[in-house]
């Protein structure tokens, strides 16, 4: 279903802004739960043997635990991206405004 929001403007309402408040707090604390569990299961299916390597292991392979990190931070930044964007849109579906970042100058 795609929903039509109006254009952006330069700086949203301090209301908007802090309407949003909610809906980025809960996105913040389910993208790290969404992630481990994804980057969990997809290293099952690429390594059998075991959990994944951790910078504190002894006997790990320096390879292993860059690809493990590697699909980590993989991980992390697509479903906290997916994540972000979903509040966002059911945001701007249920207010009819898109909650838009400041931009930096």
């Amino acid at each position: 279903m795609i929903v039509a929001v109006p254009a952006v403007a330069e700086k949203p309402p301090l209301a908007v802004r802090l309407m949003f408040v909610p809906f980025r707090i809960a996105s913040k604390r389910l993208a790290p739960r969404v992630s481990a569990t994804l980057f969990e299961r997809v290293w099952r299916i690429v390594d059998h043997e075991g959990p994944p390597p951790r910078a504190e292991d002894e006997q790990r392979s320096v390879v292993r635990l860059a690809a493990a990190l590697a699909l980590e931070g993989a991980c992390t930044a697509i479903v906290t991206g997916l994540i972000d964007h979903a509040a966002r849109r059911e945001f701007a579906r249920i207010t009819g405004r898109w909650p838009s970042r400041p931009r930096k100058s």
